[in-house]
């Protein structure tokens, strides 16, 4: 007898049918209150997409407490049909995935940006592979801050190794480099230790003193036989070299670049343009016209974003605008504005692990045009 096989849309059907029931408090047999409001629920569906709801049914109400009704909405329909809210905000979307990991709820996210806070769960979690090609090229520029955090613990061997490799990799030292591998294994020692004759074919052992070979790489690796094998034949070399170093086999990892930007300001007319100074080339490059008819204003450089804080425009006016240029595709975008307006103000940014945080402190605001007078600012504001 040969079986019957249902509709394609068979088992779509019946997971809107039952969020639709949840929704009109239909067969719902679990119930659990947020503030003022009331979620009526079937454990059935629940319990299938986690054994949280199973082992935590009488706690769920202070377990969703904490978030949003949005995002405990949406939690919700994907837990009853797999579907994520869409129009569910940057803000919501990463409260969305803290509460799907509080309740063991298996995802796959659905990334809208790249940056230094989910590049490396996208090169963990991700099939998408231009998205990963992003967070790859993010991950070993700034791989000197990411390889200290807890998402680069749980990468997959693989993918350490892939970073590793990459010519554009930006570290201070390839002692630097090593040390990340320690991190690494040593994180899950018992099972990743069998990793790591092929981690260290990533570590450019050439760049290493002698001194540091024995001292470091031999101690650490001495019970992986094909590691020791490789730094004993490597040692030789540089001993049979009058212990002087060797022409350096390897590429040196590059180096964080400094650049000096010079945005807008003021000689007959406003400048539109951008001046970048790269300190490798030892040349100044000017960029397009952006439009930017400032002078007097303030600028920040965040990931790959210049910028553009307050200023005076071409009607002596004190701005609150605050705008971005994305370095990547050359675009510019507006943020949300200053609360107060200001010129001829100081900027500092203050560098995090995985954020920056930049702030416009004091400067000046034109109250009378014409006089070109008005009040010097004593507040301070912060941009998240």
């Amino acid at each position: 007898m040969s079986a019957v096989k249902p509709k394609s849309d068979f088992a779509a059907n019946r997971t809107e049918y039952l969020y639709e029931a949840m929704k009109q408090q239909k067969f719902c047999d679990a119930i659990f209150f947020v503030r003022n409001r009331s979620y009526y629920v079937h454990m059935v569906v629940l319990s299938a997409c986690s054994e949280f709801f199973v082992k935590n049914q009488y706690k769920l109400s202070a377990t969703f407490s904490p978030f949003e009704f949005d995002v405990i909405d949406a939690i919700l329909k994907y837990c009853y049909t797999g579907e994520i809210i869409l129009g569910i905000d940057d803000h919501h979307y990463k409260k969305f995935i803290e509460l799907a990991n509080l309740l063991d709820v298996k995802i796959s996210p659905q990334y809208r940006t790249v940056n230094l806070s989910n590049c490396l769960e996208i090169l963990r979690l991700t099939d998408n592979s231009e998205l990963k090609k992003e967070a790859m090229d993010m991950t070993v520029e700034n791989f000197e801050t990411l390889h200290k955090t807890q998402d680069f613990l749980n990468l997959s061997a693989s993918t350490v190794i892939e970073i590793l490799k990459s010519d554009y990799l930006i570290m201070p030292s390839e002692e630097e480099v090593f040390n990340s591998v320690k991190l690494w294994v040593n994180y899950d020692d018992a099972n990743r230790k069998n990793e790591l004759a092929q981690l260290m074919s990533s570590v450019r052992l050439s760049l290493l003193s002698m001194e540091y070979l024995v001292k470091e790489v031999m101690k650490f690796c001495n019970s992986c036989a094909a590691c020791v094998t490789t730094l004993r034949q490597e040692i030789l070399d540089k001993i049979s070299s009058n212990n002087k170093s060797l022409i350096q086999r390897d590429t040196p990892r590059r180096k964080k670049e400094e650049k000096i930007v010079l945005i807008g300001g003021s000689n007959l007319d406003l400048a539109n343009t951008i001046d970048i100074y790269d300190g490798l080339k030892k040349s100044w490059t000017l960029s397009k016209n952006y439009g930017i008819n400032k002078c007097m204003l303030g600028s920040a450089f965040v990931e790959n974003w210049i910028i553009i804080i307050g200023g005076r425009n071409s009607s002596n006016q004190t701005e609150t605008s605050v705008e971005y240029i994305d370095l990547k595709n050359g675009q510019k975008h507006t943020l949300k504005p200053l609360n107060q307006a200001r010129q001829h103000f100081a900027t500092v940014t203050l560098r995090r692990d995985l954020s920056s945080d930049v702030y416009a402190i004091g400067g000046f605001q034109i109250t009378n045009t014409k006089e070109n007078t008005g009040n010097i600012l004593s507040s301070v504001e912060k941009w998240i």
